[in-house]
């Protein structure tokens, strides 16, 4: 049923808007939708599914909001269940050092870094990939750590009543910000 259902959805394409898959016992997300860019509502309500897949986060990146509806509750998706992850402490390497500093002397306009860095557009195109650390708030080069932040949803989002908090993806530059995170904040495990 939920095939047919993905089925007559990927024929429509970019036209396709919603798709509705409550209820049918689906223990994984479909990688397929990610090949709807025209989606505004995904109807995941009471099934299975334990991960969002790679593949869907160009559609339920909350940061972007390409959904207007988003209904996923009682999906094992959402549940909180923490555990203690070994922290290894990690030798950067002279690339993210030196981009880290570019980046954040970047931040503060230093005029002396931004004079030259007009003269080297293969550093601007290196430290264009840089990313901000929700805790601290500086730049970083790789991705250090991946986590969920769990916030309430935008007032003007249709939600059902029961989602009371939905999950936005933060990256944080080191395991420093990550012991000083929010407790809403967790990491994400790779199992």
């Amino acid at each position: 049923m939920a095939e047919r259902l993905l089925i007559g959805a990927l024929k429509g394409g970019k036209n396709t808007k919603i798709v509705t898959l409550n209820g049918k016992k689906m223990t994984k997300m479909p990688s397929t939708l990610a090949k709807l860019p025209g989606l505004k509502t995904l109807d995941l309500y009471n099934n299975l599914i334990p991960k969002a897949c790679p593949e869907i986060s160009a559609l339920t990146q909350f940061q972007n909001l390409k959904l207007r509806e988003f209904y996923c509750e009682d999906n094992p998706l959402f549940l909180k269940r923490p555990f203690v992850a070994e922290q290894r402490e990690v030798i950067w390497s002279l690339k993210e050092i030196t981009s880290r500093f570019v980046m954040n002397e970047l931040a503060k306009n230093n005029p002396i870094l931004m004079d030259a860095i007009e003269q080297y557009p293969e550093v601007r195109n290196i430290i264009s990939e840089g990313k901000n650390c929700a805790i601290c708030g500086k730049f970083f080069l790789t991705i250090w750590l991946e986590c969920v932040h769990f916030v309430p949803p935008s007032k003007n989002w249709k939600i059902s009543k029961n989602l009371q908090l939905v999950p936005l993806r933060v990256l944080l530059c080191s395991y420093k910000c990550f012991n000083q995170r929010d407790p809403e904040i967790f990491g994400i495990s790779q199992e």
